[in-house]
């Protein structure tokens, strides 16, 4: 899938390899892409807030190297039991720290772009964690 055509150079045996594809025989993708297939590599477009400086995707399922609590094929996301908090530029994934108790069905999972563990009724805060206005006793 990688050369041009079946043909190579007779002294080398280097084959005419297509864009973004490397290798004597045309059967690698350069660095930073992935997926060789009849069109050739695809580009990894890592996260560059996400990902781990100098490093490179894996060159057959294109997964990037991710920082700490990050996840997703290009480092673009949190994983899960973190939220997204933007910093600059750059964004960290911090735990969620759901309370359990205060939680729907104990789920310490939140909004990974707000935070928010999703709370049962009668109970309020961003972790789940507080009682609202006239109830009391947030337990199990």
């Amino acid at each position: 899938h990688g050369s041009v055509s079946q043909f190579c150079n007779p002294l080398s045996g280097q084959c005419n390899c297509k864009e973004r594809v490397k290798g004597l025989l045309c059967d690698t993708c350069m660095d930073n892409f992935y997926g060789l297939d009849v069109t050739g590599c695809k580009a990894c477009e890592c996260d560059a807030a996400g990902s781990i400086s100098g490093t490179v995707c894996d060159a057959r399922t294109g997964q990037c190297a991710c920082k700490p609590n990050i996840g997703g094929r290009r480092c673009d996301e949190c994983l899960d039991g973190y939220h997204r908090v933007q910093k600059g530029h750059s964004f960290l994934c911090l735990p969620c720290n759901c309370e359990k108790a205060g939680t729907v069905n104990g789920s310490l999972l939140c909004d990974k772009s707000t935070g928010q563990c999703p709370c049962k009724a009668g109970v309020t805060g961003p972790r789940c964690s507080q009682c609202m206005l006239q109830t009391y006793n947030l337990s199990v």
